[in-house]
């Protein structure tokens, strides 16, 4: 089963970042939703995932992802930026939409790895991609919803 996508996860950043800070910023909304159980240890390994090999994905979408031991219940953080931010130095290439995905270590890769292939699927999809980068927040949590379940 994939994580239940909670509204409160979604936001809407009008503020230029860069990417440390927005990441930063979905962090704590986990931290504040409950999904962790150690907020600076997710965001150690979120942040080392990102060294080994940047989570762009084309299309202006980024997919950070981490399996921690910090993470108490999986789940779906995204954040709309009004202000794209740069995702890979190397490239150039920046998001305006990120999608980041918590699971516990001990689940395992089938559900990071599920949760992943089927984003990844849904996003090579001109319609999915403009209904998530058009919508408001409350509509993209009803695709995302359907989508995922």
């Amino acid at each position: 089963m994939l994580p239940m996508i909670n509204r409160n996860c979604m936001i809407r950043e009008n503020e230029p970042l860069n990417k440390a800070e927005i990441i930063e910023k979905m962090v704590n909304v986990f931290h504040t939703e409950g999904y962790l159980n150690d907020r600076d240890l997710f965001h150690k390994d979120i942040l080392a995932r990102e060294e080994v090999f940047s989570t762009y994905i084309g299309y202006g979408i980024g997919l950070p992802h981490g399996k921690s031991d910090a993470v108490k219940d999986a789940g779906i953080a995204v954040a709309k930026l009004k202000h794209p931010v740069t995702w890979n130095e190397a490239s150039g290439e920046s998001v305006d939409l990120i999608l980041m995905i918590a699971v516990k270590a001990g689940e395992g890769n089938d559900l990071h790895l599920q949760v992943i292939s089927k984003l990844s699927r849904l996003l090579m999809h001109e319609d999915f991609r403009d209904q998530l980068k058009n919508g408001d927040l409350d509509e993209l949590h009803a695709v995302l919803t359907e989508k995922l379940s």
